[in-house]
């Protein structure tokens, strides 16, 4: 079963070349600021302080977790992507050449997935990591009716649509933010146009909670751009797309929202189902939870009867980690957001006032749609996938509100009259006592 396969993937092993390098990259350029002796409590320093607890403790769940291996790998793969966040958020490499990076690596998955709709077929390749999915066959993720038939959502390279569904979202926010950094009007056109690949890709997966993501942070995001008419006009673009697609495929779009389809119920009912199992296995260990990774495997020990292809997480991230960690994991989570938060607002109050303003907008996207994301599936939390999406996601936010404090093009405002102006002795550099 997919939940209890171990293993490594090659890009795990990479990750850890490249953090050797930006250790000692760090350490050469940092080594003078070290000193135990002028050793100050700062925001970076106590939000790093609190992600290594929540570390250690998600590897101590080996001695009480009933499969010490799963556990193993999953905290080890919750510290690849801390450590990724920080290589993003403190290394060379600067905000608009991860979006370039980013968005260079979106559109191959967004033309395969196009195209695996419109053909209505998948091809298994080793060399890709990708899996062939029949329409025909039980278990492929479709939209199914006695009407329409059975028709294959699109996986791009992704082992479910949700999955892509929730990594369109997240490149689709990073790419809105960085709207406001981009000056060169031939690469906002080449946006512009990635703009509209991605949403044809997402409506293609007809992942529900993606759709619902996505709507709400173009909502979020016209507000904050309310004084450049420009948006509005990307975004009635992005309508008429959307208008077009909904007209196109209305037959599918209409069973997806109505659940009113055999499969649709039934997945509505597993759906429902899961949050009973998570409660159940929640009352065994309420403290220290079941371990890290170890869900899916204290569920099927709990019922050994249960066919495997119905064991798999609650979906929702939130009670999931609440299942794997305990109350104890929730209250270190809850530390390193705590850091987390002040060490974002620090930067945000670094900034010149519409720097500010874009800061906390900023700050809204990052909420509303990851957290959708996290309600309503569980990818972002249970697998390696979505724990490097997550470490992408709030690496180059923090990374832009990051550059912004520093490297502002709207400098020339008089800090003084900035609502967001920090009348305190301003704070160490961020990062450079990490």
């Amino acid at each position: 079963m997919e939940w209890m396969t171990e293993g490594i993937y090659f890009t795990e092993i990479l990750l850890w070349l490249i953090t050797v390098l930006f250790m000692a990259w760090y350490w050469r350029l940092f080594r003078s600021k070290f000193s135990i002796f002028n050793f100050q409590f700062s925001k970076d320093r106590i939000f790093t302080f609190s992600v290594f607890l929540f570390i250690i403790y998600c590897s101590l769940s080996i001695f009480w977790s009933r499969d010490p291996s799963l556990a193993l790998q999953h905290s080890l793969r919750i510290m690849e992507a801390f450590i990724l966040f920080f290589i993003l958020f403190l290394g060379s490499l600067n905000f608009i050449q991860a979006i370039k990076w980013l968005v260079a690596g979106s559109i191959l998955p967004c033309l395969l997935s196009i195209w695996q709709f419109l053909s209505q077929s998948t091809f298994a390749s080793t060399l890709l990591g990708l899996a062939s999915h029949p329409a025909w066959q039980l278990g492929t993720s479709v939209v199914a009716n006695d009407t329409i038939g059975r028709w294959l959502r699109a996986y791009g390279s992704f082992n479910h649509p949700n999955v892509l569904g929730g990594y369109l979202v997240i490149v689709l926010v990073i790419m809105q933010i960085s709207d406001f950094r981009f000056q060169n009007k031939n690469f906002k056109i080449l946006l512009f146009t990635i703009y509209c690949l991605l949403f044809t890709s997402l409506f293609f997966t007809f992942s529900r909670s993606a759709w619902l993501a996505a709507v709400i942070s173009l909502l979020v995001y016209q507000f904050i751009s309310l004084r450049n008419r420009k948006f509005i006009i990307y975004h009635l673009s992005f309508i008429i797309i959307g208008v077009i697609l909904v007209i196109a495929f209305f037959p599918l779009l209409q069973t997806r929202l109505t659940a009113s389809s055999v499969s649709e119920v039934r997945s509505t009912t597993e759906r429902v189902g899961g949050y009973g199992d998570a409660w159940k296995l929640i009352k065994q260990d309420p403290i220290f939870g079941v371990g890290a990774g170890n869900y899916t495997y204290a569920l099927w020990h709990s019922d050994k009867w249960r066919p495997a292809w119905e064991i798999q997480p609650v979906h929702n991230a939130f009670v999931l980690f609440v299942v794997e960690t305990g109350m104890v994991g929730v209250l270190l989570l809850w530390f390193v957001a705590v850091g987390f938060s002040r060490l974002m607002m620090q930067i945000v109050r670094l900034n010149s006032h519409e720097s500010c303003y874009l800061g906390h907008g900023s700050c809204l996207l990052l909420l509303v749609p990851y957290s959708l994301l996290l309600t309503f599936d569980h990818y972002l939390y249970s697998s390696y996938i979505g724990l490097m999406l997550s470490a992408i996601f709030f690496a180059l936010i923090m990374r832009n509100l990051r550059e912004q404090s520093t490297i502002n093009p709207l400098s020339s405002f008089d800090e003084s009259k900035s609502p967001c102006h920090n009348r305190q002795a301003q704070e160490p550099v961020v990062g450079a006592g990490t």
